[in-house]
């Protein structure tokens, strides 16, 4: 049977259990508005599942084989779950219980050893070094505006489209080539390391837009709410890839700039870690799989 069934009667203890999660990821902040209802639904529906099919009355009774079934579960139709879903079951999983680790109300995660298929053909490829290139070169070509060139340089420092809206004059530290990135729900807050080309690129944008107010954005000077601003800083991106001919190639899309980054770290460091570390996320294996790298990790960290 499927897991994408209507989510049926719980007990009052797992209940209460995802009702704690809940107030914790929302006091914390762990959750945007966007990812609330997907992450707290596959949660609820996790606990509805593992009830109903395992007579499970708390999450410190859920096991290994349990989480597994739900993660690779057909969908109602008995279509099998493809891997983009039994990730983010997966993924979903991992948050909640983490969450109820923090709590006390487990002692361990059920999905530490779960394996998945890798997504080798969903996979963004990274730039190379000649194509970076090419895009700062188109980028520049309007040399009365700013708009390309400052998402891009500051997708350079690993920034993701739904990090480049939140970022203000004030994260900027050019004297040390640097930007501090907010982070999202995939990625945490970390220090970008801004390149030449880009520490000069946002030094000309506040010059000749007089930007000194550290509250001002920096790529969105309208009114429109996060999901508009995030759409115009993945345009820009894909825009300036589409100039520069890029986009011809299926696998380039707006990621392919922070695997490109993320992939320098990695070239000239040989740590997957400290590139991880510079991407802001939380899994060695999807740091792996993001900046195309192969390696022989047995199994993904918690929270990828």
């Amino acid at each position: 049977m499927g897991e994408d069934t209507h989510p049926r009667a719980m007990c009052a203890c797992l209940v209460d259990e995802l009702h704690q999660i809940a107030c914790c990821l929302d006091g914390a902040g762990r959750l945007s508005s966007e990812s609330r209802p997907r992450v707290l639904g596959l949660g609820e529906r996790f606990c509805a599942f593992a009830a109903r099919a395992y007579s499970v009355a708390s999450l410190a009774e859920v096991t290994s084989e349990q989480a597994r079934a739900f993660v690779m579960a057909s969908s109602a139709d008995g279509r099998p779950a493809s891997v983009a879903t039994m990730r983010l079951r997966r993924s979903t999983l991992r948050l909640l219980f983490r969450t109820a680790r923090e709590l006390g109300l487990v002692a361990g995660d059920p999905t530490v050893d779960l394996v998945l298929p890798p997504r080798t053909n969903e996979a963004a490829r990274a730039l190379t070094d000649l194509e970076v290139q090419q895009c700062r070169r188109v980028a520049l070509e309007d040399l009365t505006s700013t708009r390309l060139v400052v998402p891009w340089a500051l997708g350079e420092a690993t920034a993701r489209t739904a990090e480049i809206p939140h970022l203000v004059v004030g994260d900027l530290d050019l004297a040390r080539g640097r930007v501090w990135i907010h982070g999202s729900t995939n990625t945490k807050p970390r220090w970008g390391a801004l390149t030449s080309w880009g520490v000069r690129q946002l030094e000309r944008h506040l010059r000749e837009h007089g930007l000194t107010d550290k509250r001002v954005s920096l790529t969105f000077r309208g009114t429109d709410n996060l999901e508009s601003r995030r759409a115009h800083s993945s345009q820009a991106i894909r825009e300036t890839m589409q100039r520069a001919g890029l986009t011809v190639d299926k696998s380039v899309r707006p990621q392919s700039l922070a695997a490109w980054a993320g992939r320098g770290v990695l070239t000239e460091t040989g740590r997957i870690e400290l590139a991880a570390q510079a991407l802001g996320m939380r899994s060695l294996d999807g740091t792996a799989w993001f900046v195309g790298w192969e390696w022989a990790a047995p199994c993904e960290a918690a929270g990828g």
